[in-house]
């Protein structure tokens, strides 16, 4: 029998964690009694050591050190995200889009930006604005709609070799893409209701599915932005336009909402920061200095 055969975590469902091993083989695994009393929780997405236990079970044996960690939804060793807008039914909200990148930024993650329903007559316009927004500041942003093809050559290449987490609200096509890069997965797609405007979407646990040499991961919950920890001052950090421009502040700790010797505002005053990049900053801002009001 062999021991300590390495793997990787690819669904945890009731405190079983399914480990696909390198031959290809997906062993229903526990853990071993001694992580819970070093606090230490696999995730999926680790990279793990098993002990088969027969065919088709297994126990956990060791958990490999992460190369990155995100804690909603809890998945370990991403290398990127692809977050999922609508540009239209869910209609496009652009602090949403500003708030999920600044998330991603303070994972140190690659987001990649895909924008449904584009073809919609009222959408093609709007694209183009959220396109110059973003690739301006080194954001790959695309048009999605993978059933007729359009961007998903581009999404392949872009997710070949990768584990990607798949992101967004609800209503937004995640699963429809989903769907279309893994035809053999059964995808749940949402539909969103004209009083809810919310999808029906029944994915309730991470799981990553082998894709071109990498893994997709459906996520959900990923919407959620985590103050606890975070500082008011650290926000500058996660907007790259405004992380840019902070560099010429003349004042330590500005946290750039007033002064006339302000290089981010006289950024935004000659139009080198978006209007709408800033309101959302402004916006994160507040929040964060709310949460901050809440733990003391």
């Amino acid at each position: 029998m062999k021991l300590n055969v390495p793997g990787r975590i690819i669904r945890a469902v009731s405190g079983f964690y399914y480990v696909q091993t390198q031959d290809g083989a997906v062993l229903q695994c526990r853990a071993r009694g001694v992580f819970k009393k070093r606090d230490i929780r696999p995730l999926v997405g680790d990279y793990v050591f098993v002990e088969p236990q027969g065919t088709r079970e297994g126990i956990v044996t060791g958990v490999k050190p992460r190369d990155s960690e995100l804690i909603r939804p809890p998945v370990a060793n991403v290398d990127q995200v692809l977050l999922v807008f609508s540009l239209a039914d869910p209609p496009l909200s652009f602090y949403q889009v500003d708030k999920m990148l600044a998330m991603i930024e303070s994972y140190s993650l690659r987001a990649l930006l895909g924008f449904t329903k584009v073809d919609l007559p009222e959408s093609a316009r709007l694209f183009e604005t959220a396109r110059a927004v973003y690739e301006s500041m080194g954001y790959e942003t695309m048009a999605l709609n993978v059933r007729n093809s359009i961007g998903a050559k581009r999404v392949a290449e872009l997710l070949s070799g990768h584990t990607t987490v798949l992101a967004g609200q609800s209503g937004v096509g995640k699963s429809t893409i989903l769907g279309a890069l893994l035809p053999d997965v059964e995808a749940v797609t949402g539909v969103v209701g004209e009083r809810s405007r919310r999808g029906r979407h029944t994915t309730r646990h991470v799981e990553l599915y082998p894709y071109a040499g990498g893994y997709v991961a459906d996520t959900p919950g990923f919407s959620q932005f985590d103050f606890d920890a975070m500082e008011p001052v650290q926000l500058t950090g996660l907007f790259r336009d405004i992380a840019a421009a902070a560099e010429e502040c003349a004042f330590r700790g500005c946290l750039h909402e007033q002064g006339t010797d302000c290089a981010v505002l006289r950024a935004v005053s000659m139009n080198r920061i978006g209007q709408s990049r800033y309101d959302s900053y402004r916006q994160l801002l507040a929040e964060l200095k709310e949460a901050k009001a809440r733990r003391y």
